[in-house]
């Protein structure tokens, strides 16, 4: 059962036709994690305070508020 609270503030379910594109560079790639290459790409957009990428899931916090999408097929 998905987690529906995390660092004390409430998880948000996101529609699963809801998408989210961004851009990470080779380098960050080649440091060697990919889940924390995306985390970190996500963190750089505006409005994303947070970001926790696992084969599973995506967590955005915007706010005080997580939101829970599904993984990118690269991460899966």
């Amino acid at each position: 059962m998905p987690k529906t609270k995390l660092d004390g503030l409430p998880v948000i379910e996101t529609d699963e036709s809801e998408e989210i594109t961004i851009a990470i560079k080779a380098d960050d790639l080649r440091k060697g994690d990919v889940n924390e290459a995306i985390a970190t790409a996500l963190r750089l957009q505006r409005g994303i305070d947070d970001a926790r990428v696992s084969k599973r899931e995506v967590l955005i916090r915007r706010g005080d508020q997580w939101f829970r999408y599904g993984a990118p097929k690269r991460v899966s």
